[in-house]
């Protein structure tokens, strides 16, 4: 095995996972890019080793299955993957209204975006904490900061991620364990592959046109991981209605989002 730190990645076959593997590549870090999309995985292993000559692990699986983290676990184990960096970027919503979206789809989203987390933290952290050093980042959302009406379950999913890194982080600070939390706002991922555009056209929230660049959100969490940090959250904007909402009545945050976070009807033609 190579004597480079390694880096497992969740998410890492495509938008700002794939971005941060692009970046940590360049710094020589050795990588576990772990996803859904056996291809699309293998491409960018692909791709990253014909850039930078870094060895890649391209591991299909998906954690929105219960007990997938376990296997993702056993797997790096049993190849002797020594875990040094683990980036908890694999998340999933759905933009609807909460009694509309169909209860496996809820059940795969917070397996994915809670139970995963909390699972490979526990696995991973254990080593880390074993060892006394270590790398955690997780990635929630602005939308961990105040309720969202119509990402109902997807925001209380990353106040969890939010509160859940923050507190681990200090249980682990001691055996030199850091764990920081990034918090973008709405990035130009694959997330929105699924949402009809016509539903957040025009001026939505999340119309294409006010979504953030997964490059510089990428940038974003390598920055933070290389200075270290609890949270932060990307873009002055964000930082400033997150700031917002704290001095104002937590009815008035709610009816706010309520009004940015509906999405349009579709028209019949």
């Amino acid at each position: 095995m190579s004597s480079a730190k390694t880096v497992l990645i969740t998410g890492g076959g495509a938008g700002i996972g794939l971005e941060m593997a692009r970046l940590l590549a360049a710094r020589g870090r050795r990588l576990v890019l772990v996803g859904r999309d056996a291809a699309r995985l293998q491409a960018a292993a692909d791709e990253l080793y014909q850039t930078h000559g870094n060895e890649v692990h391209a591991v299909s699986i998906d954690l929105s299955e219960p007990g997938a983290a376990q296997r993702l676990l056993a797997h790096t184990r049993e190849q002797g993957i020594t875990v040094d960096t683990l980036i908890n970027n694999a998340g999933s919503g759905v933009i609807d209204a909460h009694v509309e979206i169909d209860p496996p789809r809820i059940a795969r989203m917070l397996q994915l975006n809670v139970v995963a987390v909390a699972e490979l933290c526990r696995g991973y952290g254990e080593f880390m904490k074993r060892r006394r050093t270590g790398h955690i980042l997780n990635i929630a959302s602005t939308a961990a900061f105040q309720p969202t009406p119509y990402l109902a379950a997807y925001g209380a999913s990353k106040a969890f991620v939010l509160n859940f890194s923050e507190a681990l982080a200090k249980e682990l600070e001691d055996y030199g364990v850091s764990v920081s939390c990034l918090a973008p706002g709405p990035t130009d991922t694959a997330f929105f592959d699924n949402v009809d555009p016509r539903r957040i056209e025009g001026g939505h929230f999340f119309a294409k046109g006010r979504r953030g660049n997964p490059r510089e959100v990428a940038q974003a969490g390598v920055d933070l991981m290389a200075r270290g940090g609890l949270t932060h959250v990307v873009g002055a904007a964000n930082r400033c209605m997150i700031f917002g909402n704290r001095l104002l009545p937590r009815a008035l945050v709610a009816a706010v989002s309520r009004r940015m976070l509906r999405p349009s009807p579709v028209k019949s033609t």
